[in-house]
């Protein structure tokens, strides 16, 4: 057993603190859920946290302008069945036949940015 003497305290631990994950706009990542709600923001949003992105919905407004600025755009867009047997938050909104349609003609120009993923990778 160790005793300290009186009057002295240990050193400080230098410990590096996490800085916020900054992303340059060269490689700013938008993701996109197909799902045009707060549910599909919901979802977007826990994928945006952990690449470092923003997040938005299909029925946004300024949706294209968004898409524009980003370097990248995931669009999250899970099948029924895999939102219903997922644990994975960013992967259980589902998107309607028609919003999917309506996503995949507004992102159709940027196609060249745009990945889309109905799974976790």
């Amino acid at each position: 057993m160790t005793t300290r003497a009186a009057g002295r305290t240990p050193a400080a631990t230098a410990l590096p603190v996490p800085s916020p994950r900054e992303t340059p706009d060269a490689e700013r990542v938008l993701v996109v859920a197909a799902r045009p709600d707060e549910t599909g923001l919901a979802a977007a949003q826990v994928y945006a946290d952990r690449v470092g992105g923003e997040a938005t919905h299909a029925g946004a407004t300024g949706l294209d302008a968004a898409v524009r600025e980003a370097s990248t755009v995931v669009v999250l867009d899970p099948g029924a069945m895999r939102a219903r047997m997922t644990r994975d938050r960013a992967f259980t909104a589902t998107a309607d036949p028609a919003s999917r349609r309506h996503l995949l003609s507004q992102l159709a120009p940027y196609q060249d940015r745009v990945s889309w993923l109905s799974r976790p990778a």
